[in-house]
């Protein structure tokens, strides 16, 4: 199946809101998206605002996401943003699952399946990160470990709305300043298990979510992960933190694909 080719980035905790809106402004400015690529940005919740209203008139050439959502529409929630707070900005896709989410604060399978429910019901879309850490991998459960994810993640989902999901693959070992970069050959099996695993869930148009690998990629080997058969595109870290290193690597990735 012949699906677009999706790139992007997570700024994580960088950035103030004019040096994102400048990223965005430059990025749009500089790069040319090819047919059938689709790019994003990540940016943390205080650039939003900025960057969204960078973005005007731009007709969401590029995606703007959110790097996490509260499954609530409201209340009692001190510190949380509601998927309502963002569709106001008018945010493309949201982050959930990050492997920093979960470990870091604890962000439970059960709580993420109420959070890809609120996200999808208001019709923006997900993007949701898998993947396995460096004990689990040694447990050699990293098939186990990402399909438990995807099914609890994902369950419940209506067959209308599979077309919003997007999958992020990142081994836990392998993404950060510290990881540990992987082989495609460690890429490879666990790409085409999230595969099986969404055509188990949803049938045909599971078939049809794209997948992305995220972890230590750079210009240097991006287009070793989006030649394999089952990844459709990157999700990068710092490499792309800077508009030259976004574009590189964009279309590194974008060469392994032919």
């Amino acid at each position: 199946m012949n699906r677009h080719y999706l790139f992007g980035t997570n700024f994580k905790m960088n950035q103030t809101p004019d040096e994102s809106a400048r990223f965005y402004q430059e990025l749009s400015q500089s790069l040319e998206i090819a047919e059938g690529s689709q790019v994003f940005i990540i940016p943390p919740f205080t650039s939003l605002a900025a960057v969204t209203m960078a973005a005007q008139g731009d007709d969401h050439r590029i995606w703007i996401g959110a790097q996490n959502v509260f499954w609530a529409p409201d209340g009692a929630y001190t510190g949380e943003i509601s998927v309502g707070m963002l569709e106001a900005l008018g945010v493309d896709l949201v982050l959930l699952g990050h492997a920093e989410r979960r470990r870091l604060f604890n962000e439970q399978d059960a709580d993420l399946n109420r959070k890809v429910h609120a996200v999808l019901d208001a019709g923006m879309r997900v993007l949701l990160a898998v993947g396995e850490t460096a004990e689990e991998r040694n447990f050699a459960v990293s098939g186990e470990t990402v399909a438990r994810q995807l099914k609890i993640d994902l369950h419940g989902v209506a067959p209308e709305q599979v077309g919003l999901i997007q999958i992020a693959y990142e081994p836990v070992w392998s993404i950060g300043a510290g990881g540990t970069p992987a082989h495609p050959s460690d890429v490879e099996p666990i790409a085409a298990l999230i595969g099986t695993t969404l055509a188990e869930l949803f049938g045909q148009p599971g078939q049809a979510i794209s997948i992305l690998y995220g972890g230590s990629v750079d210009p240097t080997n991006a287009g070793s992960f989006t030649a394999l058969p089952d990844i459709d595109g990157l999700f990068v870290g710092r490499a792309a933190w800077t508009v030259p290193g976004f574009i590189a690597t964009y279309e590194a990735g974008l060469a392994g694909r032919t």
